[in-house]
């Protein structure tokens, strides 16, 4: 049922590729040590690539700049979700650790330099729609601060918009009671569907493996 209740719109259909995946018996709780140790291996093997290339030249990244550009964003101002975690990976800096599910989410955008989204389905008020920003409209992001929307990649629902590839939103943020979720990944529509299915699968695997959270339904548009 919740997949009916997803569309993109025309004016996406051309640009991006959506893939949607909704997650049920989700069992959050607070940071999993064996998760920390997975991700730190991501986090030295894009240490050790860096010594042979910029962050720019590694494709999955240059993909989703490509992505941004073509709507008329500036990612060097407006940086994917999933390029900032690898900037900060690259600086040594430590990468945020929220909750089991959100940090699944992260490791998962990281290794496939995807940008993702992540939000609590209790939060949202049917139908989703992937669209581009409207004039005067913003997102409260998850630090509470409210951002412009207008001309971005946005998802929204009755109420609004409620994320894009580089936020997310404080209203449908997913915190330790979350028992259903929504994830959404983006790429260019002429990237090929068998990359989207693979971060899709790396999305139920860690949540299954972390959360135990089962997929109940996941769609590509």
């Amino acid at each position: 049922m919740r997949l009916e209740q997803v569309r993109i719109s025309e004016t996406l259909q051309a640009i991006v590729r959506i893939g949607v995946v909704f997650l049920d018996d989700v069992k959050n709780g607070p940071p999993d040590p064996a998760l920390d140790l997975e991700l730190e291996k991501i986090c030295e093997e894009y240490r050790r690539l860096s010594a042979e290339r910029k962050p720019t030249e590694i494709e999955a990244v240059a993909r989703t700049r490509k992505l941004y550009r073509r709507v008329g964003i500036d990612p060097t101002r407006d940086r994917p979700s999933s390029e900032r975690l690898l900037r900060r990976v690259l600086k040594k800096q430590p990468l945020p650790k929220v909750n089991k599910l959100v940090d699944c989410i992260n490791m998962a955008s990281l290794k496939l330099q995807c940008p993702l989204g992540l939000y609590d389905w209790s939060s949202i008020v049917p139908p989703v729609t992937f669209r581009v920003g409207l004039p005067g409209e913003e997102l409260r992001v998850i630090s509470e601060r409210s951002m412009s929307l207008e001309g971005k990649l946005v998802c929204a629902d009755e109420e609004g918009p409620f994320g894009n590839p580089s936020h997310g939103s404080h209203r449908t943020r997913v915190g330790p009671d979350t028992n259903r979720a929504m994830a959404a990944c983006w790429s260019p529509a002429e990237h090929p569907r068998s990359y989207i299915d693979s971060v899709l699968d790396e999305i139920a695997r860690a949540a299954g493996e972390y959360c135990g959270a089962r997929v109940a339904g996941r769609r590509i548009f």
